[in-house]
């Protein structure tokens, strides 16, 4: 129930505009949040207790993070979804034809392409490794009581993330699951411009 935005700014207040700290301190420190609203709110509460002018932080959402910790290590591009989906169809096609059974054409698939590129992704955004995915591969192939096409997927799934992820990077391009996959496993991001 605290106010997140009310305590950042008692701490700023505390550390650098009553704490002898010059106001160009303030412009050296980064913040990231879940998204941008909160980085605009603080900015205004900043504002009003400074009443000066003055360099404000860097904010950043979590998804502007990681492409400034990528950036700084390597250049890349975000892949757009409908080359993605494109891309995933062109690889269901090669790799696992039979998921394409009734809609054989990209436009019956493209929504079947759009789930399993979010189920990709979310697997890349909490970082679950192949070994994980194994134990559901072998109970999609026993037979879990699900539909055969999500079975067909599941028996799938590695292959298809592998293959899909080895495309991006041939690319140079990323997804936004694995934008946070590889920038996860940056050891020493480029923070030198930030406190």
């Amino acid at each position: 129930s605290d106010n997140l935005i009310r305590r950042l700014a008692d701490l700023l207040q505390d550390e650098y505009i009553k704490g002898g700290r010059s106001l160009d301190d303030i412009s050296k420190l980064a913040f990231v949040f879940g998204g941008k609203r909160p980085g605009l709110f603080l900015k205004k509460e900043l504002f009003a207790r400074v009443k000066a002018p003055f360099f404000s932080p860097k904010f950043f959402s979590i998804d502007e993070f990681v492409d400034y910790t990528l950036v700084s290590a390597a250049s890349y591009s975000r892949i757009n979804d409908l080359e993605a989906c494109f891309l995933m169809y062109t690889l269901v096609k090669k790799h696992t034809p039979d998921i394409l059974r009734r809609r054989e054409g990209f436009a019956e698939f493209l929504p079947c392409a759009r789930e399993i590129l979010k189920f990709i992704d979310q697997l890349d955004l909490e970082d679950i490794s192949s070994d994980k995915i194994e134990s559901i591969q072998l109970n999609a192939q026993i037979g879990y009581d699900v539909p055969k096409d999500i079975n067909q997927m599941l028996a799938h799934i590695i292959l298809l993330r592998g293959a899909y992820h080895e495309e991006l990077v041939k690319r140079g391009a990323l997804s936004r699951g694995l934008a946070y996959l590889t920038a996860s496993r940056i050891e020493k991001p480029a923070l030198d411009n930030f406190d």
